[in-house]
């Protein structure tokens, strides 16, 4: 008999989840990191009211609020001269957006996990996959204190990135792949107003705007992938020439708090994310640009599908299951997935400026665009010829 139900190699947002959705159904979960938490990582941090929806449905959400994380009321889009200001509709009830530091987010998901029943190991290196045949049957690890550990379980999942490390163990193949389209840099500031959530869309660059912890404001600008050499060899004037002149002039009477941190690896892809004895989650299974803010999620949707598939599975046919998890998750993705391989072109949005002006003159369709932007209305729902011919139709 295997020592766990499920063994999770990765414990932040997609993996910390998944093991305290199994464990709080009784099942017996092993969840590894090598980071110790609290700990950072680069990250989209928003959350619009389809992952906070996931938060209160786990009973998470009151717990997140009260970290001091403030919550966002609105949605400002700046597409080319048009500036669009609306919210999401609710989901499940729950309407509030915010944009926590993963150091808060990642700890809170990962005490939630040992709560519910997980045992959670912190600092620990998974350095392979044990098989028996072709059938992934454990895992072998270097402890914190450098010891080998050996541990089997019905099931490995890897929940470790878009790197994964148990994605390549495991030789899942990519099912989709498109090249990084963006690249870009974040910092966070302190005395830089912000009314809610700012995304401006310009031509070959976008910029993210949004309250944070502590006061600070966390302020991404990006670039065509193509400009990712000149952008890292001087990254703070390439960085501020990116911005808007009036948001300029907030950051200027504001201060840099951090460092900056940024990257230019943002694939878009699908791996296959189920096989014999084994499962991906998160960016593991599937990645897309982050300028659509959906990473944390696209984690929440994946973590709820698979412990679904692994708790009906574990009681019937596993392998079954899983292959209905990877269906799953790409049904349910795949037109916004889409819309982020769109948007990230970071096409020059002037020649769309009628179509903008005109969906920011009817109020319903302000808000059907602003469902779009997080991810509760498919994008084709509003960028189809048929809607779009109806709009630019419109008298003036």
């Amino acid at each position: 008999m295997a020592a766990y139900d499920a063994i999770i190699v990765g414990a932040r947002c997609a993996g910390a989840s998944l093991g305290m959705l199994l464990a709080r159904r009784g099942r017996r979960v092993l969840v590894l990191d090598r980071a110790r938490f609290p700990s950072d990582t680069i990250s989209t941090h928003f959350l619009w009211p389809r992952t906070t929806a996931a938060l209160a449905r786990w009973g998470l959400l009151d717990a997140l609020a009260a970290t001091g994380c403030p919550p966002i009321e609105t949605v400002t889009m700046h597409a080319g001269p048009v500036s669009l200001r609306g919210r999401p509709e609710a989901v499940d009830g729950t309407s509030v957006m915010y944009c926590p530091r993963r150091t808060v987010l990642d700890k809170l998901l990962v005490d939630a996990a040992r709560a519910a029943g997980a045992e959670v190991r912190e600092a620990t290196l998974v350095r392979e996959v044990i098989r028996d045949g072709d059938r992934v049957v454990g895992v072998r690890a270097v402890g914190a204190a450098g010891e080998t550990i050996d541990v089997r379980a019905s099931l490995v999942v890897g929940a470790d990135g878009l790197n994964s490390s148990v994605a390549g163990m495991v030789g899942a193949a990519m099912a989709r792949s498109h090249p990084s389209l963006t690249c870009g840099f974040y910092a966070y500031w302190s005395g830089v107003p912000v009314d809610g959530v700012e995304f401006f869309l310009r031509e070959a660059r976008d910029i993210l705007v949004f309250p944070t912890h502590d006061g600070l404001t966390c302020l991404w600008v990006g670039r065509a992938n193509g400009d990712w050499s000149a952008y890292r060899a001087d990254v703070e004037a390439t960085y501020l020439a990116g911005l808007d002149p009036s948001l300029l002039a907030r950051v200027q009477r504001g201060r840099r708090e951090t460092s900056f941190k940024g990257t230019h690896r943002l694939p878009n892809f699908y791996r296959d994310c189920a096989g014999p004895g084994w499962a991906l989650v998160g960016d593991a299974a599937y990645h897309r640009d982050p300028l659509t803010g959906m990473g944390i999620g696209d984690a929440f949707l994946g973590a709820e599908l698979l412990a679904d598939a692994v708790h009906d599975g574990l009681a019937a046919d596993l392998d079954s299951a899983l292959a209905g998890y990877q269906e799953a998750l790409r049904e349910k993705t795949g037109a916004v997935f889409e819309y982020t391989l769109m948007s990230a072109a970071l096409k020059d949005p002037q020649p769309q400026a009628a179509l903008y002006r005109a969906i920011a003159a009817q109020p319903d369709m302000t808000q059907r665009l602003m469902n779009v932007l997080g991810g509760t209305a498919s994008f084709r729902s509003l960028f189809n010829p048929r809607v779009i011919g109806a709009l630019l139709r419109q008298p003036p």
